[in-house]
């Protein structure tokens, strides 16, 4: 891929389409390559085509099933760092745009959305492009990940969840020694009733309550002054001790928060507050994945169906993997198991079975479980969810 220009390709029968993407792009950023068929009728060579882009734009029908496998080759054959864009109609239904993201694109844009949607898209990768490092047009990334972790209700089990993740994340414990080879920061968006500090054991900071109070959009400063550390090295923005509006952050300050913590860190882990206010989009159009907790009572199930609905309306391409949070992954699933899985449409990735001893004494000392109750249930269960995320999302290169 050239770090000079963005190499684009568009894949569809539409001829207006090629006319109207060729005159909206800055012809001094983009090389373009026409493809006027579709996925399908390219024979195979769709893969290779994909393999030689930085951007990839093509027609999807979703009502052909070798339209969808089409477009799997495509991404498992794509460069590493490349962006994958589906286009489809206005009216695609939600499961539709989930099969398609599943596959493995980026995005799935309506076709008619050329400059409100398709064309700040791609502007928006190009230009966090050529902000990075030369080593990512090498197929090394040097923004570090952002993993969301939210909760279907209270009481789920989800900032422990988010803190011991974090903590895995850092790297392997060994028997006398810990090896930290991840930078790692938790950011706890609970704004008002955030428990990250205590259950980390560091004083609760006051630079968001400042920020938002004061509309400061953050800097590199300040964000190093606003992170606390724990012992183990772990960058923690907590919630603030004092009380404030939740409207009072905006979604500027949010993304702001996390493109400096992504420069400087593996992984950027967030606990999202259960209020849907308008400033967690930042962080839904930054995360590389969502974890949704949630036990597997009617009413839990039905609060997760209504935010993952919630999430994947502004957000299709949005990775979400299912938490089932106080209970064991059984041998074989029973009735109200395959109920919630088919009420929300996923399945469960991720099982932590109920361990309140364990938990109790990780609260009650301020320490990850790995430290505290290491070969306990819910301390495997959760390291077991780090080492498959850290699998998945490959740390930052530029510096390891």
């Amino acid at each position: 891929m050239s770090a000079k220009l963005t190499s684009l390709l568009l894949i569809s029968k539409d001829e207006s389409f090629h006319t109207a993407l060729g005159s909206a792009l800055p012809q001094a950023d983009y090389s373009v390559t026409s493809e006027r068929s579709s996925v399908v009728g390219l024979n195979g060579s769709a893969a290779r085509l994909a393999s030689h882009h930085d951007i990839i734009l093509f027609d999807w029908d979703q009502d052909d099933p070798a339209s969808l496998s089409a477009a799997r080759e495509m991404c498992d054959a794509r460069a590493a760092g490349s962006m994958l864009i589906a286009l489809a109609g206005q009216d695609l239904p939600l499961f539709k745009a989930r099969q398609i993201s599943r596959a493995g694109v980026d995005d799935v844009l309506p076709r008619d959305s050329l400059t409100d949607e398709i064309i700040p898209q791609i502007e928006s990768w190009r230009l966090r492009q050529s902000a990075k490092l030369p080593a990512v047009w090498a197929g090394q990334a040097t923004l570090g990940k952002v993993i969301a972790v939210a909760q279907a209700r209270g009481g789920v089990g989800s900032s422990t969840l988010a803190v011991n993740l974090a903590d895995v994340l850092q790297g392997d414990r060994g028997l006398l020694k810990r090896k930290v080879t991840n930078d790692v920061a938790l950011v706890d968006l609970d704004f008002q009733f955030g428990s990250i500090a205590a259950l980390v054991d560091v004083e609760e900071s006051d630079a968001m309550w400042r920020m938002a109070m004061e509309g400061t959009v953050p800097d590199a400063a300040f964000i190093e002054q606003a992170i606390v550390k724990t012992s183990g090295g772990l960058s923690v923005l907590t919630a603030p001790s004092r009380f404030g509006p939740l409207n009072a952050l905006t979604s500027k300050q949010i993304g702001a928060v996390l493109d400096e913590l992504r420069k400087t860190h593996d992984y950027v882990v967030v606990d999202l507050p259960r209020a849907l206010v308008e400033w967690i989009e930042p962080v839904l159009s930054r995360a590389d994945k969502l974890l949704l907790a949630t036990d597997v009572t009617v009413p839990s199930v039905r609060a997760a169906r209504k935010l993952i609905d919630f999430y994947l309306l502004e957000h299709p391409g949005l990775s979400i993997e299912m938490v089932a949070s106080h209970e064991k992954k059984p041998l074989v699933a029973a009735s109200h198991h395959r109920a919630a899985t088919e009420l929300l449409q996923l399945p469960f990735s991720h099982w932590i079975p109920d361990d309140p001893k364990a938990a109790r004494e990780a609260l009650d000392r301020g320490k990850p479980l790995g430290e505290v109750a290491p070969r306990s249930r819910i301390a495997r269960a959760i390291r077991g969810i780090g080492r498959a995320t850290a699998t998945t999302l490959a740390p930052r290169q530029a510096h390891h």
